[in-house]
């Protein structure tokens, strides 16, 4: 991957693309220029949509796609493939070897319980695999590494056999006890299935989660498995498009834990390309308030199929650990970014019980909203926000797809109108006034459910369709500042533009923090990490003096099943350091659950050490525009009679042209600025200025 560091052979535009349920967003960065590049996501071929947009962003520059790709540095690209696969259970048949006596770990599950009341709801977690492709293996090791029973290599053969030739499966998963304390058995067992079989799928558990808990050490590894048919034929097409094509340049994978990986390592951990898309849109927004000089954020995404929202305090972007997929535990690390079925696909419905929802389903690109023509029947947010007047079915993708508002009207008529007696108009309002709320509480989540006060924060919003729905968020929670930025509609595509290379390992140690003379062991797991972490991002094309190491460790009372993180010191530890760990701890604990909530009298325990390795790559440059902001009625194209949602009201209303919107020109509300691939509406007694980023600010 030394292509995709540093400048050579005259390449110099940088590429971001996120694949998204319904659009897949183009970002470009050539000549000092942002240009974008939007298309429908084609399920069939993802490679098709991918294309298609870079060409559209290509012509912006008077290129073709093929000039453009081969003046490309780095290509990086952020997916939903793996996402998709997880949420609808499609994907590999999942062969495992497991320790003998375990078979029915899955089924147990760690004995799952949800906070429903009703027994009946208490349901088990989905098979990941067939009973029936679960392989006992007579082996063991204990809890601190020693065998017990050696691994019985001819048994492991005989079984894959069975797996591969009778049960049909086409991946492995590697599930032995006590893996992370020792992985040698695992190591053993997976020689002897490639022996056999080389160009098998397999996952040895302690390679993607070498920590204590079987439950989501083997989940997590099955689900690596379970995924990485869809992954591989999406990166396989991708690569092979874009290199004939004219791509010659650097070409990396974005993963959800918010950094870049090469081709070989997705094929390898296909299930870090998990939720890479908000990821992106992370990395971007916190870049942008930093350029901005701003340390306290909320940021808001709404695409085509969800919202997706998150806090960034003092420029720190928070990591999800241990990542519960739904009722799947797993050993995933993501950024911390939660999503709601609420975007521009979302499906607008009727419960059982009568009452009008919203989500989360989604009718995604194919069918699509009504008014798509594509065969969908069900009014989505799309349709409603067609009705009321504020999307011109004429310049949806900047012209490129013809929208009819009749198919959307029929549409809401058929689910509200004859339901409730509703006029057409009302059942779009009720529509959107049903979205605004779902996202606003999943905002209010993010910041009061963590102890922070939104009016705050800034409120960075984007996505092709949050601009929408911005301002009547901020309006229930006080916020009183909204940026857009440039480019919105594909800012997770550039945020992909503004990240590193990352990776990250952890390890079980398990030291007890009441015993220090434990810290040997400690140094010489973590003496190994750093030397394996540096050592895989120099094999990526990075020179030492680009590698950056962090060190973390988790930690918990003994006798608690979750634990906090707490940064580590880049050096090695003494015995000295096990009480100041303690304390930092002991404060952490009360900093986050109260004081007085720490456990007095209770040993702690270190449970996981972790490095983070980043690789730093050279970023495109992004300058400021200059103030020529000309009077607001020059500004202008047309006016537009919509109907308001919040007044229930039919007005005319100007229709701003964002090419003319330059710094320091400024409008009142209601307005609505149109974009080629995206409509910002600025509500009644708010204003909207431009400023030296281009970033659209809007002001309650």
């Amino acid at each position: 991957m030394s292509n995709s560091v540093g400048n050579g052979n005259g390449r110099s535009a940088f590429i971001g693309v996120d694949v998204g349920g319904t659009h897949t967003d183009v970002s470009v960065v050539y000549e000092g220029r942002v240009e974008r590049g939007k298309a429908l996501t084609t399920y069939d071929d993802f490679s098709r949509g991918v294309l298609e947009a870079v060409g559209v962003a290509a012509s912006n520059y008077e290129l073709g796609m093929e000039d453009l790709l081969q003046r490309t540095q780095l290509f990086i690209n952020g997916t939903t493939v793996v996402t998709n696969a997880i949420t609808q259970l499609r994907g590999s048949r999942v062969g495992v070897l497991i320790t003998s006596g375990f078979r029915d770990a899955f089924r147990l599950a760690g004995g799952p319980r949800t906070t429903e009341i009703d027994d009946h709801l208490q349901v088990n977690v989905p098979d990941l695999v067939d009973r029936k492709a679960i392989a006992e293996i007579e082996e063991r090791v204990n809890w601190a590494g020693r065998v017990l029973v050696p691994l019985d290599l001819e048994q492991v053969k005989a079984q894959t056999r069975h797996l591969v030739e009778e049960v049909g499966v086409d991946a492995i998963a590697i599930c032995f006890l006590w893996s992370h304390a020792n992985e040698e058995h695992e190591l053993a067992a997976e020689a002897a299935v490639k022996e056999i079989y080389p160009d098998l799928f397999v996952t040895p558990s302690h390679r993607v989660f070498p920590v204590e808990g079987e439950t989501r050490r083997w989940t997590t590894a099955i689900l690596n498995s379970f995924v990485q048919d869809r992954a591989e034929v999406y990166l396989t097409s991708l690569n092979e498009r874009l290199r004939s094509s004219g791509l010659d340049g650097g070409l990396a994978f974005f993963q959800g834990l918010g950094g870049g990986i090469s081709l070989d390592k997705a094929r390898q951990y296909p299930l870090g390309l998990l939720g890479s898309g908000p990821a992106g849109g992370a990395i971007g927004a916190n870049e942008l308030a930093k350029r901005m000089g701003k340390k306290r954020v909320l940021l808001g995404d709404m695409g085509g199929t969800s919202f997706d929202t998150g806090i960034i305090v003092d420029n720190e972007i928070h990591i999800d650990k241990n990542l519960e997929l739904g009722p799947f535990m797993t050993g995933v690390n993501i950024v911390d970014v939660i999503s709601v079925g609420a975007g521009g696909g979302s499906i607008g419905w009727v419960s059982e019980r009568g009452v009008p929802q919203v989500g989360p389903q989604s009718a995604g690109s194919t069918p699509g909203p009504a008014a798509l023509d594509r065969g969908g029947e069900q009014p989505t947010v799309t349709d409603a926000m067609v009705t009321l007047g504020f999307i011109d079915p004429d310049n949806y993708l900047g012209g490129r797809v013809q929208l009819k508002p009749e198919l959307s009207r029929t549409a809401l008529d058929s689910v509200f109108g004859e339901r409730f007696g509703w006029t057409t108009e009302e059942a779009a309002a009720a529509v959107h006034d049903l979205v605004v709320v779902n996202m606003a509480n999943a905002v209010r989540e993010v910041s009061v459910g963590k102890g922070h006060d939104p009016r705050e924060f800034l409120f960075l919003a984007y996505g092709g369709t949050l601009p929408l729905f911005a301002s009547q968020i901020a309006e229930r929670l006080s916020i009183n500042t909204i940026v857009i930025p440039a480019n919105s509609s594909v800012f997770c595509a550039l945020g992909l533009l503004s990240s590193d290379y990352v990776l990250r390992n952890d390890q079980g140690v398990n030291w007890d923090l009441s015993k220090p003379e434990g810290v040997a062991r400690v140094n010489a797991i973590a003496q190994r990490m750093v030397a394996e972490a540096i050592e895989q991002m120099e094999s990526e094309g990075f020179p030492r003096d680009q590698i950056d190491v962090q060190r973390s460790a988790d930690v918990r009372f003994q006798g608690q099943a979750y634990e906090l993180t707490l940064p580590m010191p880049a050096r090695t530890l003494t015995e000295d350091d096990a009480q100041q760990i303690f304390d930092d701890f002991h404060a952490t604990y009360e900093r986050t659950y109260g004081e007085g909530t720490a456990w007095k009298g209770v040993p702690a325990s270190l449970i996981n050490y972790s490095v983070t390795v980043t690789g730093r790559q050279e970023r495109p440059a992004l300058g400021t525009a200059e103030r020529n902001g000309g009077p607001a009625e020059d500004l202008v194209r047309e006016t537009r009679e919509v109907f308001l949602p919040a007044e229930r009201r039919r007005e005319r209303v100007p229709v701003i042209d964002d090419a003319r919107f330059t710094v320091g020109a400024r409008v009142e509300g209601p307005a609505i600025i149109d974009a080629v691939d995206t409509t910002i509406y600025v509500p009644p007694g708010t204003t909207a200025e431009r400023d030296e980023y281009m970033n659209y600010v809007l002001t309650r």
